[in-house]
C-alpha cells in the first residue's frame, strides 16, 4: 500500500514518534485538508487507526514461520475442513490446521474461515473472515475471544460433539466478522 507519514499536529518540524502516523494518500489528504462538504478525520480517529495498524502488524510479524508442509495425522479428531450445514446461500467454512509446536503435550491449531451473508442481495454479499490460534480443551472445546480497542466484545466457541460434528456458537454483536456475517451453526467435516 502506498502512503505517507502524517504529522498529527500538522507541524512538519515535530517528528516525535507519538506525533506520526502512516496514512494512505487519500486519508492523508483528508486529514490535512479542510472541507466544508464532509467531516475530516479527527486526531483521535487517526490515533485509533494507528494503534489498530500497529497491533495487526505485531500479530503478523510475531507468528512462527514453518517451512515445508504440515501433514495432518489420520487420527487427528479436529484437523481438517469443516462446512456449515443448513444455512442455504449463507455459507461458511472453517479449517483447523495442527501446528507442529506444542505446549505441555497440547496441540495448537491454526483456525481460519470464511463466511458469506446475503449473496442474493443486489449489491452482492457481505464477506467475513475468522483467524486465530487455539488449543482444544479436555471438554473438546476451543474458544476465541476477540477485542476492539482493548475491550472484549465477542466470543466464538467451537464444540466438537462427534468425529464429524462441530457446533459453533457466538456471543457476538453485529459486524464482528463483517456486517451481518456469522460463523454460528452446525458443521460437518468435509469429505
Amino acid at each position: 500500500m502506498s502512503g505517507q507519514i502524517a504529522h498529527l499536529d500538522k507541524n512538519n518540524a515535530n517528528s516525535a514518534e507519538d506525533n506520526l502516523a502512516f496514512l494512505c494518500f487519500a486519508h492523508h489528504d483528508e486529514y490535512d485538508s479542510i472541507s466544508s462538504q464532509r467531516k475530516n478525520l479527527t486526531i483521535g480517529e487517526v490515533k485509533a487507526f494507528r494503534e489498530e495498524l500497529s497491533r495487526t502488524i505485531n500479530v503478523a510479524f510475531t507468528q512462527q514461520v514453518h517451512f515445508g508442509s504440515i501433514t495432518t495425522p489420520p487420527t487427528d479428531p479436529f484437523a481438517g475442513t469443516w462446512i456449515r450445514l443448513g444455512t442455504g446461500a449463507n455459507s461458511a467454512e472453517l479449517k483447523l490446521t495442527p501446528l507442529p509446536d506444542s505446549f505441555d503435550g497440547d496441540v495448537q491449531y491454526y483456525v481460519s474461515g470464511h463466511a458469506l451473508w446475503g449473496p442474493e442481495r443486489p449489491n452482492g454479499p457481505n464477506f467475513g473472515t475468522l483467524e486465530f490460534l487455539g488449543i482444544v480443551t479436555s471438554e473438546r472445546k476451543l474458544a476465541y475471544r476477540r477485542s476492539l480497542f482493548g475491550s472484549e466484545f465477542t466470543t466464538t466457541l467451537l464444540t466438537f460433539s462427534g468425529p464429524d460434528k462441530l457446533a459453533v456458537s457466538e456471543d457476538n454483536w453485529i459486524g464482528a466478522y463483517g456486517m451481518n456475517v456469522t460463523f454460528e451453526g452446525d458443521y460437518q467435516r468435509a469429505g
